[in-house]
């Protein structure tokens, strides 16, 4: 195998960086749903309480602590306002870092044509 020009060294570096970033924004995004459906199987379980001073509890910390139940159900309801925001702006970090994992594939797979690496027709992996 001939050896790699610095300038596709570096764009070749360039593009795992894109790749790592894209991996985290995914993972982010993942937990944050994960959160907010488990925020949302509390609310639903906090609806099924029919006495309206049925005692609910919340974690602080590592303890439970004893709380009102219309209380817990608007900090709930608020944490997964603000997870989905977190959701639709981490969403579109990922879509911004995708697409410029593309065009920097693209970049750097023709340089490698034009300099005679990539005759082999193998092809740099594509999008995520």
């Amino acid at each position: 195998m001939a050896k790699i020009s610095p300038q596709l060294q570096d764009q070749l570096m360039k593009l795992q960086q894109v790749q790592q970033q894209v991996e985290l924004l995914v993972n982010q995004r993942m937990q944050l749903e994960r959160e907010s459906k488990e925020i949302d199987r509390a609310i639903a379980e906090i609806d099924q309480l029919e006495s309206a001073d049925a005692v609910v509890y919340k974690t602080i910390g590592a303890i439970l602590i004893k709380a009102d139940k219309d209380k817990v159900k608007e900090e709930l309801t608020e944490r997964k306002e603000t997870l989905e925001m977190r959701v639709k702006t981490i969403t579109r970090q990922e879509e911004r870092a995708k697409s410029d994992y593309e065009s920097k594939r693209k970049t750097l797979q023709t340089a490698l044509q034009q300099s005679k690496m990539g005759d082999t027709g193998e092809e740099f992996p594509g999008p995520m």
